[in-house]
């Protein structure tokens, strides 16, 4: 039964390129009979194929479960352009000839997309991507607040929560809401 349970995961995380721990839920685990000490860990979240901060209790959990931002980025992401898949999973816009792709050389300028929407260059095709989203995120994974001050970042990653609860900023750092994440910013 357990082999019939593994093996479509196994399947799939062949296919889409992750790690099969990627596609478990967040658990926070447990700190009843636990030595260890609460800290925040990184899951990956498939439906937007980003990682974000939570709150792990020190023991138990499950495989989704990651150190560092970077160790989630590494097992679950890798190279983002290979999915052909625009930012935080939403679909791509079709522009007036009907077709979602624009020139690659093109993704500097967006030609080919209609206004609303950012020619995101992957390795062999771009696809026009909503430009709310793509600037949104790219904001939010800056190493820059709003504010000009800067970000909180572990191995120059930029660390994201899906809200501010989920993740502890060290001292001197705030956490502010973004576009669509959570992030701690300096004070």
């Amino acid at each position: 039964m357990l082999k019939l349970i593994l093996l479509p995961i196994l399947l799939i995380a062949l296919v889409r390129g992750h790690g099969p721990g990627c596609y478990l839920p967040v658990v926070p685990g447990t700190s009843v009979n636990c030595t260890n000490s609460s800290s925040i860990r990184y899951h990956f979240d498939p439906y937007v194929n980003e990682c974000h901060a939570f709150p792990y209790n020190g023991c138990g959990g499950n495989a989704n479960n990651y150190e560092t931002p970077g160790d989630c980025i590494d097992k679950c992401i890798g190279d983002w352009r290979k999915y052909f898949q625009c930012s935080l999973g939403k679909k791509p816009i079709f522009n007036d000839n009907g077709s979602p792709q624009c020139p690659v050389a093109d993704s500097e300028t967006s030609e080919g997309c209609k206004d609303t929407a950012l020619c995101v260059n992957f390795y062999t095709i771009g696809l026009c991507c909503n430009k709310t989203v793509e600037v949104g995120l790219a904001a939010d994974k800056s190493a820059t607040c709003p504010s000009g001050k800067a970000r909180y970042q572990i191995d120059g990653n930029t660390v994201l929560a899906k809200v501010c609860a989920d993740v502890t900023c060290p001292s001197g750092y705030s956490c502010e809401t973004g576009n669509f994440f959570a992030y701690c910013c300096q004070d």
